[in-house]
């Protein structure tokens, strides 16, 4: 088994960054295979070397870096300890894996870090035989590892899996029941519990309260430490001083909830101390059934400002080495305003300050969705659940039916863990609940596993459900107040990006805004073409239109605003007046807006136009240095909008 599958070529746009100089140790570390040689205090210098490496290289290139240095000695004390050629690791939502990277012969590949053509942020199995699966997602370690238990059982040798997750993701619902599951099925499987306190911001809720009882007792530490010394020096009695141990541990922390679970839990223990986790993790190797080696360890260890920072040093934002495009370039000589994700911060607490029903919910994302500011402002209608989408929106739905007037701020990518709340417990029951959806559309560096491009789909088919796509500022500040007036489900799906700083029309001279109720934005004389544009995108048109005009070719302009319901009554009246309708959405293009379009038009005799979809195809979108990279390699850059309305009047006459 090769420690990569092939080589990860630099894409034309993304030169490498240098990689920093490299330690004399960390340069004989090719594959996890050259651990076997080190002792104890070498193992304590590779990791230092490491960390160096990280903060030198992932502060060039941007990256998760806080996560990262937290899990250096855990890193390598797993790839000391076991053979994952035959054993099996499964990182939870794997932003943490950069040393398990360098570790398995990819250190060269940080020069090219989330860049286009480069290594991806996330473990993929295309890079590396080590690399399972191409996770972005949280709480889904455990399941996955007790499947490839189950999956493993009869191989002889039996392999060793390892499921390594955060505190923050053992608060998902699924891993719970994935511990369930786990501690009732006899499986031989080790949970690694990485406990910082943080996944992007501090953890919450009662199980957060817990482990910091386990982290804080210091009672409990040192019984434990007296108790393991009693059992090395008096070994004919070992086994009874370890039953006496568990009944110390469980009279000191009342409910030890995973062995209730039927888990054995071992811990817990630094985290920073490579010996001590080599030496834990080869005693908890020899254990039958489900282990939960709980570790502590600190978000941001090696980095200066990381103990009062965490939260800063989650991610670092890397200098600007490539070359744009001519049209960034020419994109970035404009104005830029305010980002969705502000405007929706200042948007909700206006409504928040003029109506008390208003209270805002996050699922473990406060910075992300811009709700800050809001939790400082109104602390009592802000809610923080963690990594519990399921719950975030059950929670909502209850909320509504008492009169309040909730809105779910999370990302469209992370909505998708809710869908079957969103349902049931919003949809269904026709319930005023408001989902923001930031970061809807592409992403740029971090890639398909947090592209939000599949919302329109998933959402569009719910009856009774309100699509819609605010395409500044002030439409957005509309849109959440046209919410406030109703009484039924609304999404709103606003991309990782910059509002126009300059809006097209004055908000008192704007159509009203309604469901269903589109508005022209430009209209020229004559009967060419008209663009239908969703949401932000509709900048994309109505430069393509001014670009065409300069050719000859008279294009109308429509921001939709909505994907559902749609104008059927403008689209109707386009579909006669003109020869062609060319949609475009930052969506995928199954099921999206352009789909919605199509079906419309489908049920209508006297629609004669043709029509053309711009979309993103049938792929996911790999990982790129910027979001506009991504965008033009699916055709939706203003370039191919333009080239997509010439085409289309092929052959007409107009």
């Amino acid at each position: 088994m090769s420690s990569t599958k092939h080589s990860i070529p630099a894409g034309p746009e993304a030169p490498s960054v240098p990689n920093p100089a490299v330690g004399p140790l960390l340069e004989g570390i090719t594959a996890p295979g050259d651990l076997d040689g080190l002792d104890g205090p070498e193992l304590v210098q590779l990791c230092g070397e490491i960390r160096h490496f990280l903060l030198e290289s992932v502060q060039q290139t941007g990256g998760h870096l806080g996560s990262n240095l937290g899990v250096v000695e855990l890193s390598v004390a797993l790839h000391k300890v076991f053979d994952f050629r035959r054993d099996r690791l499964v990182l939870d939502v794997s932003h943490q894996c950069y040393p398990h990277k360098i570790l398995t012969g990819r250190r060269d590949g940080f020069a090219n870090l989330r860049k286009t053509g480069g290594m991806c942020g996330f473990t993929h199995p295309d890079e590396s035989d080590y690399d399972l699966f191409h996770f972005g997602h949280a709480g889904t370690s455990i399941a996955t590892g007790l499947g490839l238990a189950m999956g493993t059982a009869g191989d002889t040798p039996r392999p060793h899996v390892v499921s390594l997750i955060g505190d923050a993701s053992l608060a998902s619902g699924v891993a719970f029941e994935a511990l369930s599951a786990a501690g009732a099925s006899g499986e031989r499987m080790i949970v690694v519990l990485n406990d910082n306190e943080w996944s992007i911001s501090r953890s919450v809720g009662a199980l957060a309260t817990y482990l910091t009882r386990l982290r804080s007792n210091r009672t409990l530490q040192r019984a434990q430490q007296e108790i393991q010394g009693l059992v090395q020096s008096i070994p004919l009695i070992g086994k009874k001083m370890d039953q006496l141990g568990e009944v110390l541990r469980h009279a000191l922390v009342p409910g030890h909830v995973f062995e209730e679970l039927g888990v054995s839990y071992v811990g817990p223990i630094k985290g920073h101390d490579v010996e001590d986790l080599v030496e834990t993790l080869e005693r908890v190797s020899q254990l039958d059934g489900v282990t939960l080696l709980h570790v502590l360890t600190e978000k941001g260890k090696g980095h200066p400002t990381a103990p009062t920072h965490p939260e800063r040093h989650h991610a670092a934002k890397p200098p600007v080495y490539r070359v744009p495009s001519a049209e960034e370039a020419e994109a970035a000589k404009k104005p830029s305003g305010q980002t969705f994700t502000q405007a929706f911060a200042a948007a909700l607490e206006d409504a928040a300050e003029r109506d008390l029903r208003v209270h805002a919910i996050t699922a473990g994302m406060p910075s992300g969705t811009g709700l800050v500011g809001y939790a400082e402002r109104f602390p009592s209608r802000f809610h923080d659940t963690g990594i519990a989408e399921q719950h975030a929106v059950a929670m909502a739905g209850g909320m509504a039916k008492a009169g309040l007037r909730p809105v779910a701020a999370i990302y469209s990518t992370f909505l998708q863990r809710g869908y079957d709340q969103v349902f049931q417990e919003v949809a269904l029951q026709g319930l005023p609940v408001l989902f923001c959806m930031d970061r809807a559309g592409l992403v740029g560096s971090d890639g398909p596993t947090h592209n939000g491009v599949f919302d329109l789909a998933y959402l569009r088919c719910l009856p009774g459900m309100v699509l819609g796509s605010p395409r500044d500022a002030t439409d957005m500040r509309r849109m959440i107040d046209m919410y406030l007036r109703g009484d039924g489900p609304v999404g709103l799906r606003y991309p990782r990006g910059n509002c126009p700083a300059e809006e097209r029309i004055p908000a008192g001279e704007r159509r009203s805004m309604q469901p269903g109720k589109a508005e022209v934005l430009r209209e020229q004389e004559g009967d060419h073409a008209v663009i239908w544009a969703l949401g932000a995108i509709t900048e994309t048109a109505l430069e393509a239109a001014a670009q065409l005009a300069v050719r000859g070719i008279r294009v109308a302009v429509v921001d939709a605003r909505f994907a559902k319901p749609l104008d059927h009554e403008l689209l109707l009246e386009h579909a006669k007046r003109y020869p062609l309708i060319v949609t475009i959405e930052e969506h995928q293009r199954a099921g999206g807006f352009g789909s919605a379009v199509l079906e419309t038009l489908a049920r209508e005799p006297g629609a004669k136009a043709r029509v053309r979809c711009l979309a993103i195809p049938d792929r996911y979108v790999v990982h790129m240095s910027s979001r506009d990279e991504q965008l033009a390699s699916v055709g939706l850059a203003t370039s191919d909008l333009v080239r997509a309305v010439e085409q289309g009047l092929v052959g007409v006459k107009v």
